[in-house]
């Protein structure tokens, strides 16, 4: 793909009308027990470092960004790149070298914290979720132009672009972690520059 397809892919992905209206999910992207060691390296990370609740400027979550400092970062890192940039690569016609990771963070939403993320759009031209665990009640994605909701079975992912409009379902009762990433072309700024 030369530089030319790769700016119509970026205007495409930037257009509310144009843009494919999808949102697909992976089913086992990790394994249960996979699922299991990232909370708790989560937590005890939070544990040294807390959660922290302004990264995200616009659209703060309770979160903590997975570097590669954490021994699960490669596990996490060699998922994305063998399911969910393929299947976005597929989904888009996207060549999946021109596919970069932005930011992986972990997310938790409890009843003393964060329990939902207002309507937004994320700053990314891709994103996924990766639901960790199943001990909450409520909760789930819901992608407000689609009036579609997801609630996603532990270790299974949602790809979808970042443009599309969507909201952290309120949690009800339990906590509730999840994987997200943001994924762009080439690099953070590629389709923002056009």
């Amino acid at each position: 793909m030369n530089e030319k397809e790769m700016n119509s892919v970026c205007k495409i992905i930037n257009n509310d009308t144009k843009r494919p209206r999808k949102v697909k999910i992976i089913p086992n992207v990790l394994s249960s027990t996979e699922c299991d060691k990232i909370i708790q390296e989560a937590e005890i990370f939070a544990d040294d470092n807390n959660w922290t609740k302004k990264r995200h400027e616009e659209y703060p979550t309770t979160d903590n960004e997975i570097t590669n400092d954490w021994l699960s970062y490669n596990k996490i890192l060699s998922k994305i790149y063998t399911k969910i940039i393929p299947t976005i690569s597929k989904e888009l016609k996207i060549k999946r070298d021109y596919i970069g990771i932005n930011e992986i963070f972990v997310a938790k939403y409890d009843m003393k914290g964060q329990k939902s993320l207002q309507k937004h759009e994320d700053g990314s031209e891709f994103s996924f979720v990766i639901s960790l665990n199943d001990e909450y009640e409520g909760g789930g994605t819901f992608f407000t132009k689609l009036k579609k909701k997801i609630i996603l079975p532990k270790g299974s992912a949602v790809v979808f672009s970042g443009k599309e409009t969507h909201k952290g379902i309120k949690i009800t009762s339990g906590t509730r972690y999840i994987v997200t990433g943001f994924l762009n072309i080439f690099n953070e700024d590629y389709c923002d520059d056009l």
